[in-house]
């Protein structure tokens, strides 16, 4: 079995997006993915050079060699329901449940960081639907279907214990959430902080889940990925967890950049084929590919069972 910091491989071609593909940008990172009508979609974060925040819609054939619109996609609200709430909107995650892309993303309020939760059918129109979080919680993630009955998501909410928490909870109609039960509260490389990356990934045996971890040292945060297993019909349950990281800063676009030491995922694509095609920001600054299989970080999970 391969070691846990070799399960994904970076493409060679990276960084795939640089802050160059829109004018007066200042960076382009963090990313939802999916698969739409036949082509591989990003909704990537933008910062421009006044640090006003958007979220792009960018388009490719084969996945790697993206267009992007230059007009937003989502952009900060103005309306009377959600603009006291709607302050920076950055890192949102994708999920399609039937024939409707939902997003979530947390935004940087005046009153905290909560999470807005938005729908869409064609990309080229973008409806909020609630806000569905308290402040502080940092990355609201849906599965891709109901289990039991119920949507579920994970997030992370800020914890003054002063240790990364990942935690699940449950929603009859996507809007009210409740039953919530602290999944995971990590140490060792990513105590400081842990949260959701992309949408969890339906396998035969357990809801893959990738996640980031942030590690403190005298020399700042640095923050890595990880992956652990869930039960399928009861995801408040762990079956397995690499105990290591699967992707931490090594290269020089993840090492220096507008945050430097970070790798932070909120996009995949799962290929017919199995290979995980994984979207992350590096260093808050630009935007690249690691690819893996499915099947391999399964086992690889399945071999420190919790």
């Amino acid at each position: 079995m391969k070691p846990s910091n070799r399960l994904l491989k970076r493409y060679k071609g990276n960084p795939i997006l640089t802050p160059d593909v829109l004018p007066e940008t200042d960076a382009v990172y963090n990313c939802g993915a999916t698969k739409f009508r036949d082509k591989y979609l990003l909704l990537i974060s933008r910062v421009d050079c006044s640090h006003r925040a958007s979220m792009h819609v960018a388009l490719s054939d084969d996945g790697i060699h993206f267009q992007v619109r230059e007009k937003p996609f989502i952009e900060t609200a103005t309306d009377s329901k959600f603009a006291k709430y709607d302050g920076w909107t950055i890192d949102p995650r994708i999920t399609k449940i039937e024939d409707t892309y939902y997003i979530v993303y947390p935004s940087c309020s005046p009153h905290g960081v909560l999470g807005i939760l938005g729908k869409t059918k064609d990309f080229e129109t973008f409806e909020r639907i609630e806000v569905i979080s308290l402040p502080d919680n940092r990355c609201p993630v849906l599965f891709p279907e109901k289990i039991n009955g119920y949507y579920v998501r994970l997030d992370r909410p800020m914890s003054f214990t002063k240790r990364g928490q990942l935690w699940i909870s449950f929603s009859p109609d996507l809007i009210h959430w409740g039953r919530h039960r602290l999944l995971l509260e990590q140490g060792s490389w990513g105590g400081y902080k842990i949260g959701p990356a992309c949408p969890p990934i339906k396998t035969h045996k357990g809801w893959l889940v990738i996640y980031h971890g942030v590690g403190e040292s005298c020399a700042g945060c640095r923050y890595s990925l990880g992956c652990f297993l869930l039960d399928l019909q009861d995801p408040t349950k762990i079956i397995g967890r690499i105990p290591g990281y699967i992707l931490t800063p090594e290269e020089p676009y993840e090492l220096m950049g507008r945050v430097p030491n970070v790798v932070f995922s909120t996009g995949a694509i799962v290929e017919d084929t199995g290979e995980l095609k994984l979207y992350y920001g590096a260093a808050d600054t630009c935007i690249c590919l690691a690819t893996g299989e499915v099947e391999e970080l399964v086992e690889a999970c399945l071999a420190h069972r919790v």
